[in-house]
């Protein structure tokens, strides 16, 4: 994957981060909403997750 679209992930993660933070504040948020929010967060994150794991893998020697 590249870079440029880890860095989107990324990005997409901290905006939804906010976007959580800030219907937290209010007390008429709604609960339905919120959760659809955290898991698209989580599912975000395990994205990112996946691709560093897959990045951080060493090539195989080639022979």
């Amino acid at each position: 994957m590249s870079k440029s679209f880890l860095r989107r992930l990324r990005k997409k993660h901290d905006v939804i981060d906010r976007k959580i933070a800030k219907k937290q504040k209010v007390a008429s948020h709604d609960p339905a909403r919120m959760s659809e929010l955290k898991k698209l967060k989580l599912s975000i994150k395990d994205q990112i997750a996946r691709i560093e794991a897959v990045s951080a893998k060493p090539a195989a020697a080639a022979f």
